[in-house]
């Protein structure tokens, strides 16, 4: 083989449709995707989470789009805050908060004793920008409880790109006049039947590549143009590796200079438990996910599939998704953690224990990347070592930055650009 790609998520597949190449991808999972991959319940297709499509960067939202038929939808999502439904982002919609929630957001954004200080945190992000009502009412305690980790250790990375609100924005949502936030975010698209994992089947199918899944990597060896890769399937040899797998599991099969071991130990990320729970009815309206940042409920997110169209929904009632983080070495019952959703549904009143005809939990090891105050710094140690070595890298958990499926397939696209260019 000319290429060998280890992984075959949505980065290792998008290279493999874009490079002028002979090439073979290796995945450990039955079946390719990564977390794009969709599962089914009751008939009805679900994601690791529902990945929207949408994007400032056109070429890649082209690019997906061209994949798969897809419906246009409005985005409709809530934070669910003490029973009442506030429209995302929170600063938009202040005037449906309670009346004591509401002034205390409005003057503490007014007037802001942290907005003349600098930030060197995500906390401290917040406050600035925000103030501190919005900040303790709400970001403080759903990022800690979708984190599990501080906002007062995270850096910057995340939030530094979210605009500073207009104070006349602010001004008229605590008057109940309606306002809009992120408005590249305000309509998305979705494959019309199939989840996400559409997508995935439509490049594996047009691929020229070879895809082996269910295989093990047992180690890699060699370096550029004259790479070996031992595995469960055998050996393979090809001129060039590129790793898509997350960076964790690859250091496990490429040995890597000793000290650099704690470094990519230090590397931080969360795991996740989607519960796809069918009922009878619920009480989400026609929103499609709320947020909820109340720390006595075990999820953080809570999604309506049918809102996604017709074929996402079944014969009766509907499928809700919760999600639910952990690190990855505190990993929590599964059994436990779907009673929990239940209780979070009935406490809440989204859902009646009753109403609940049915339910299912699936982790995933790799969510979400951490950004701690040593992300970058530890980051691009491990990188520029892996890059030293000729080991190229694409993806979420392979480049360890928090990319969605737009960004991912963008990046995919410019690094077969650059190896086409030099081939």
């Amino acid at each position: 083989m000319s290429t060998i790609i280890l992984g075959a998520g949505l980065s290792g597949l998008t290279i493999a449709d874009s490079l002028k190449d002979d090439i073979l991808i290796l995945e450990k999972e039955d079946q390719p995707g990564g977390l794009c991959r969709s599962f089914s319940f009751k008939g009805v297709p679900y994601d690791i989470g529902p990945h929207i499509l949408f994007s400032k960067d056109q070429s890649s939202l082209e690019y997906l789009l061209s994949l798969c038929k897809t419906g246009r939808l409005k985005r409709s999502n809530r934070i669910f805050h003490k029973g009442r439904f506030i429209k995302y982002p929170f600063e938009n919609d202040l005037g449906s908060l309670p009346e004591t929630d509401r002034d205390y957001c409005l003057r503490t954004f007014l007037d802001n004793p942290h907005e003349n200080k600098s930030a060197g945190n995500m906390l401290e992000f917040f406050l600035k920008t925000f103030g501190e009502g919005i900040t303790e009412l709400y970001l403080r305690p759903y990022n800690e409880k979708l984190w599990k980790f501080d906002p007062s250790l995270m850096d910057m990375q995340m939030v530094e790109r979210i605009p500073k609100p207009p104070k006349e924005d602010v001004i008229k949502s605590a008057k109940g006049i309606p306002t809009e936030g992120y408005l590249h975010q305000l309509h998305f698209s979705y494959p019309s039947k199939g989840g996400i994992a559409s997508i995935i089947r439509s490049i594996t199918k047009k691929s020229a590549a070879r895809i082996i899944t269910g295989v093990k990597v047992f180690s890699v060896l060699g370096g550029p143009g004259k790479w070996e890769v031992r595995t469960s399937e055998g050996l393979f040899k090809a001129d060039r590796l590129i790793n898509c797998m997350p960076i964790h599991e690859f250091f496990k099969v490429f040995n890597p200079a000793p000290d650099l071991l704690s470094t990519v130990k230090a590397l931080r990320y969360n795991s996740i438990y989607i519960a796809a729970l069918h009922v009878k009815k619920h009480t989400m309206g026609k929103n499609f996910a709320l947020n909820l940042a109340d720390k006595n409920v075990v999820f953080h997110r809570l999604s309506h599939v049918g809102f996604l169209g017709k074929a996402y929904n079944p014969e009766k009632g509907s499928i809700l998704l919760a999600e639910i983080t952990y690190p990855p070495d505190k990993c929590p019952d599964p059994g436990k953690t779907l009673e929990k959703v239940v209780e979070g549904l009935a406490h809440t009143g989204l859902a009646e224990r009753r109403d609940i005809l049915d339910a299912e939990i699936r982790d995933f090891k790799y969510a979400y990347v951490i950004y701690d105050l040593q992300h970058r710094k530890n980051t691009d140690t491990v990188l520029d070592y892996l890059r030293q070595k000729g080991v190229l890298l694409c993806g979420r958990f392979a480049e360890f930055e928090y990319i969605n499926m737009d960004a991912a397939a963008g990046r995919s696209m410019k690094l077969a650009e650059v190896l086409n260019a030099g081939s």
